[in-house]
C-alpha cells in the first residue's frame, strides 16, 4: 500500500505542481518575449510537460484501482472523498486529452506554417484549460488529504 501511494502521490505532484509552476511562475515570466519567441517557448515547454503527464495519467487510475481493490476491498466501503476524486480525476484526463489532441496539435501546426497570432489563440486555449485543470488539480488534492474529514 505505502508502495501504490506513493506512486499514486508521486504522479498527482508531478501533474499538479507541473500546472501551478507554468500558470503562476514561467507565463508570467515569459510575457517580455516576442510573440514568435513566446509561441515557440511555450510548444517546447508543453511538448515535454504533456508527454510526463502521459505518464500521470496513467499511473494515477491504476495505482488509485489497485489500491480500491486490493486494499479497500472494492467500492463498497469507500468514502465519498474516494469518489469525488475519481470523477475530478477522470475529468482532468478528459480535458488533458483534449488539450493535447485538440488545440495543443493545432498551436504546433500553426508554429510549423509560422502563423504565430494564431498559435497564440490555441494556446490561450490551453492556458485557459490549463487553469482549470490546476483547479481540479487543487480539489483533488484537498479531498486527497482532507477528505475523509469534510465529507
Amino acid at each position: 500500500m505505502s508502495f501504490l501511494l506513493t506512486v499514486h502521490f508521486i504522479a498527482a505532484l508531478i501533474w499538479v505542481g507541473g500546472m501551478f509552476f507554468t500558470h503562476f511562475v514561467l507565463r508570467p515570466s515569459a510575457e517580455f518575449l516576442s510573440l514568435p519567441e513566446k509561441i515557440n517557448l511555450w510548444s517546447r515547454v508543453l511538448q515535454r510537460f504533456l508527454a510526463i503527464i502521459w505518464f500521470a495519467i496513467i499511473v494515477l487510475p491504476l495505482s488509485g484501482y489497485w489500491m480500491v481493490f486490493s486494499y479497500f476491498g472494492g467500492w463498497e466501503d469507500l468514502g465519498l472523498h474516494i469518489y469525488i476524486m475519481q470523477v475530478v480525476g477522470w475529468t482532468m484526463i478528459i480535458i488533458f486529452i483534449y488539450v493535447f489532441f485538440g488545440p495543443f496539435r493545432e498551436m504546433k501546426i500553426r508554429i510549423k506554417e509560422e502563423l504565430f497570432p494564431e498559435a497564440g489563440m490555441f494556446m490561450l486555449k490551453i492556458r485557459k484549460l490549463v487553469g482549470f485543470n490546476l483547479f481540479l488539480g487543487i480539489v483533488n488534492v484537498v479531498t486527497a488529504v482532507a477528505g475523509r474529514y469534510l465529507f
